[in-house]
């Protein structure tokens, strides 16, 4: 690869960083803001005995906070770091590759969060329960798979030559 064609690839993925960011940073501003609209709805009348809105309000204020925090600080961090990277700063490629590297138990610690209001939503028989977890668990298995993956590429030396 030329080194023109090298760099457009790294800006690239320093404004793919960012713009994963700012979806971080609206996702924990939603997971906090999920629950209350919940709560709310759930307090309307003829809503107030409605079983299933109120599992999944339940199942969304269960793992929110925990959610909300962890988007939050992964969203601020990719923001800096992307931009940094898109500016080709010394320091932004051992900062993404350390936010890579966090973002694998990251997205396991998220996994149980993020499905228990689709298994409040699903019915409760055995077998879609098992497959909802199932595919969830391949899932994150697969985003780590495309962490590693660009790792592979994030590490190669020609890579960090562009930012020394």
């Amino acid at each position: 690869m030329t080194e023109g064609g090298l760099a457009r690839r790294v800006e690239l993925t320093g404004w793919s960083a960012f713009l994963l960011g700012v979806v971080c940073a609206g996702l924990a501003g939603l997971e906090v803001a999920i629950p209350v609209l919940l709560r709310r709805l759930a307090e309307t009348p003829g809503l107030q005995e409605d079983a299933q809105l109120v599992r999944l309000g339940a199942a969304f204020s269960q793992g929110a906070a925990l959610s909300a925090a962890v988007n939050a600080g992964f969203g601020a961090a990719l923001v800096v770091v992307g931009w940094s990277v898109a500016r080709r700063r010394p320091w932004s490629h051992s900062a993404l590759t350390a936010v890579a590297w966090a973002s694998i138990p990251a997205m396991a610690l998220l996994a149980v969060p993020g499905v228990a209001p689709l298994l409040a939503l699903g019915e409760a028989t055995a077998g879609s329960k098992a497959l909802l977890i199932v595919a969830s668990a391949v899932l994150v298995l697969l985003q780590a798979v495309a962490v590693l993956g660009f790792l592979r590429f994030w590490r190669r030396s020609d890579v960090r030559a562009l930012f020394g």
